[in-house]
C-alpha cells in the first residue's frame, strides 16, 4: 500500500473512528485461524506488553507459545511489532520459537505495521494488529488501513499502574461503544 493512502485514510476519519477496533478478543490465544481468515487477514502483527506478557516482564501468558505455533502452522507470518527495546523483545521473540520483530515501533505511527506487511508479503490491509491499546496499536492499524484486533490487557500489570488505570479510563467510551455494536469475536458485517 503506498503511504500516500496512509495520510489519506488518516484525514478521511474522526477521533471516534481511529480509536475503534475492528474486532476484540479476551486473550490472544481466543483467536483461531479460521478467526484470522474471516477476518480477511494473511499475517498477524502481535503486540507484546499485556498481551503476550505482563509489561515489562518474561512471565508469558498461558498458551501463547503453542498459539503462535499453530498460527504459523496454518499459514500465517506472525511479526511482533513493538514500542519496547530491542532488550525487551529480543527475548520474547527466542521465546517464541525466534518469531520476526520490529521493535522500537513508535505506535501509533504506522510505519512498523507497514514494514511488517512488506516483510510478511501481504498488503497492509491483509495484516490483523493484535494489541492491547487503543491509543497506540488500534490508532496504528487504523491509521494505514490494517485490520485493528482489541486484545484485552493480561489481568497482571505490575509496572505502572497508574498509568494503566488513567488508560483505561480514557479508553472506557470507545469499548462501551465497541460492545453495544458488536462485542467480542469474529461478526458479520
Amino acid at each position: 500500500m503506498h503511504p500516500l493512502f496512509c495520510f489519506e485514510r488518516l484525514f478521511s476519519m474522526d477521533k471516534a473512528d481511529i480509536l475503534m477496533p475492528k474486532y476484540r478478543f479476551r486473550a490472544v490465544i481466543d483467536i483461531t485461524p479460521e478467526d484470522l481468515t474471516k477476518m480477511g487477514a494473511k499475517a498477524v502483527g502481535l503486540d507484546i506488553d499485556n498481551v503476550v506478557a505482563p509489561d515489562g516482564t518474561f512471565r508469558y501468558a498461558s498458551g501463547v507459545k503453542e498459539w503462535v505455533r499453530k498460527i504459523k502452522s496454518a499459514g500465517f507470518p506472525v511479526m511482533l511489532i513493538s514500542n519496547g527495546t530491542l532488550m525487551r523483545v529480543l527475548p520474547v521473540s527466542k521465546y517464541l520459537d525466534n518469531t520476526p520483530f520490529l521493535h522500537l515501533s513508535k505506535k501509533p505511527s504506522p510505519r512498523a505495521l507497514i514494514k511488517a506487511a512488506k516483510k510478511t508479503g501481504v498488503d497492509i490491509t491483509e495484516l490483523a494488529m493484535l494489541g492491547d491499546q487503543l491509543f497506540s496499536d488500534i490508532k496504528a492499524a487504523n491509521r494505514c488501513g490494517a485490520i485493528a484486533v482489541r486484545i484485552d490487557p493480561l489481568p497482571a500489570k505490575s509496572l505502572y499502574p497508574h498509568y494503566y488505570k488513567w488508560k483505561a479510563k480514557r479508553e472506557k467510551p470507545y469499548l462501551e461503544k465497541f460492545e453495544s455494536l458488536h462485542g467480542y469475536g469474529v461478526y458479520d458485517d
